[in-house]
Formats: structure tokens, sequence, C-alpha cells
């Protein structure tokens, strides 16, 4: 049957919302919403420099929230939170953070020069043990593989696996299910489907870490680094002690190798549980997560939540009134 004609409404609507969010824009309406109400907003943003973001995108995005809000750092908005300070309200005042997970070599390369010239400040939150080992971040790894296999060696793995799915995004999801060792093993078993893996160089360039002279050198001036556990694991997966050493042991090495408190975290992909907020409140003064909202009075420091970045800015001036848009 041909379904050409069922693609017409989905097109037909994602242009009207296309239109809708450039009208707010254009005409100040998600300017005026934005500054209503005394809420801080953290913006979190990941790889720089990619077709989702180029650095062009990464400048023009920077300089338009630079001439609408108060663009602070992320430690001074901490400070104001836990003493209880009120948020300032208003067009220019409305304070702003910005923050970056996973400490990717192109967060340093392509987005610290921006914001150096645009004199905006950020905190690039780095797993530690990953910087040791060199290694990437197990999803990044898990998909470049992925999208090596062919249609039949993927389908004959996913099926050796007991994966529910034969699509590269669903088994990343699946495997952030897993226990660690369940992870560990399923790793092995794709390492081993793809022994002539090789990064390619744009696979570099996203995916590449941070270097500790590299991180050093993002932890001054404008710039400072924050925790974000040593591996990037799924900590709600994970046993208590292990919970315990993934962030004890990320501050502890971060620490000795600043030379300086480090006291904020993020949890990777945003995953939490009881446990792991109860150890992270523990260990960390603040912790931010993936949820997606504005920071009010009643915040939790253990669960502070943050808005998506996009290089839209239609879209993302209505995220800074409706950050889960």
């Amino acid at each position: 049957m041909d379904d050409t004609h069922l693609a017409a409404p989905s097109a037909l609507k994602s242009y009207a919302r296309t239109s809708a969010l450039s009208v707010a824009l254009s005409s100040g309406i998600s300017h005026w919403l934005a500054h209503r109400h005394p809420v801080r907003r953290i913006l979190m943003l990941h790889g720089v420099g990619g077709a989702k973001m180029t650095q062009g995108d990464f400048f023009r995005v920077m300089s338009w929230l630079k001439q609408r809000f108060d663009i602070v750092p992320l430690d001074a908005m901490i400070r104001d939170i836990l003493s209880g300070e009120p948020a300032p309200c208003g067009e220019g005042r409305s304070q702003l953070a910005i923050t970056f997970d996973d400490g990717l070599r192109n967060q340093c390369r392509i987005a610290r020069p921006v914001l150096e010239q645009l004199a905006v400040p950020a905190t690039i939150f780095v797993c530690p043990g990953l910087v040791e080992s060199g290694q990437w971040m197990w999803n990044h790894d898990a998909r470049a593989r992925l999208h090596r296999l062919q249609t039949e060696a993927f389908a004959e793995w996913a099926r050796h696996v007991n994966s529910p799915s034969q699509q590269t995004e669903g088994v990343i999801a699946w495997m952030k299910t897993l226990s660690l060792p369940e992870r560990l093993q399923v790793q092995a078993q794709l390492r081993d489907c793809t022994t002539d893996f090789v990064p390619t160089q744009e696979e570099h360039a996203a995916y590449d870490l941070m270097d500790w002279e590299e991180i050093r050198g993002c932890d001054s001036g404008l710039m400072a680094i924050g925790s974000h556990t040593m591996t990037h694991p799924i900590l709600p997966t994970l046993t208590v002690p292990e919970i315990q050493s993934e962030l004890q042991d990320s501050r502890d090495i971060l620490e000795a190798r600043l030379n300086r408190t480090v006291d904020v975290f993020c949890f990777p992909n945003g995953s939490t549980d009881d446990r792991v907020r109860q150890i992270a409140r523990s260990i960390y003064r603040a912790a931010l997560t993936t949820e997606e909202g504005m920071v009010t009075s009643s915040v939790d420091p253990i669960g502070i939540p943050r808005i998506p970045v996009t290089s839209h800015l239609p879209l993302l001036a209505w995220r800074m009134h409706r950050p889960w848009a």
C-alpha cells in the first residue's frame, strides 16, 4: 500500500510547530515568558563540532544567550541556591549557567575558544578513570562498533547476546539496563565481533576525551571541572560499594590532579535511585541530573534539573520557558 499520504500530517504538524516557535521568538513572546518568574537555569551540552552543533552554531547560541541572560559560573549559582539567595529575574538579570557532560576533547578545542571569546563561564563534568585509561565512554565505543556490523552480523550478534533490539540505539538503551558484569560481558562479545575496528577521524572528533593537560587548562579562568564518576556507568545498575567507589574515587582523583576541592557532581545519563542519591549526598555539595526543568527555590541540591541545548534558536528560546519542549 502506498503510505506517502500518511507522512503529510506529520510534516504539516512539524512545519506548524516550527513556524509557531519562530513567531514566538521574533515577536518577543518567548523572551517575555522566560523572564516572568524568578528561577535559575542550567543548560546541558555534550559534544560540539558535529552536524548538530557546529562551532558556528555554538557561537550563535552563546551570543544569543549572553545578550539575554546573566551567565554566571555554576559554582556561584550553587552557592546562592544553598544559601537561599532569591533568584533574580528580568531581562539581562535572569541567571543562567552553562554545563558540558563527559569531558570530550571537542569541548576543549572547539567550545572553549568561543567561550573565552565571549567571556562566558562554563563547567565540564569529566570521568577521571576514562582519562587515565585513554578509553572512550562505553556507550560511544559500543555505538561505533555496532555501526561497523553488517545487517546479518548485527542480527546474529544481537541474538547471541539476547538483545531485545536489532537497532543500534535500541541495543544501547538495553545495555544501560544491564548489571555491570552483564554489560562488560556484552561489550566483550561485541569487541570479539569487531576485532578489525579502527575509529574514523569523525569518530575521534566526536568521542575522544580530553587528557589531563587539557583538563587542567579548562579548570582555570572562566571554566571549571566537575565530577562525572570514574567510568560513566549507569549508577542504579551497580552495587552499593561500586556506586561509592565511582563517586568517591572520581572526586579524590580530580582533587589530587587539580589541587582544589571538587564537590559538584553530574549523574551519568541522569540515572539515579535512592541509593545513588544518598551516596551522592554524602560525598558532594550538589549534583546535576538530566531531568528537564528550571531551578526553583525548592530544588533538591542533589537533583538539580537542566535544560537541553539545541542549535535551533526558536526552540531554545521556548525551552527557556518550557524546558521539556
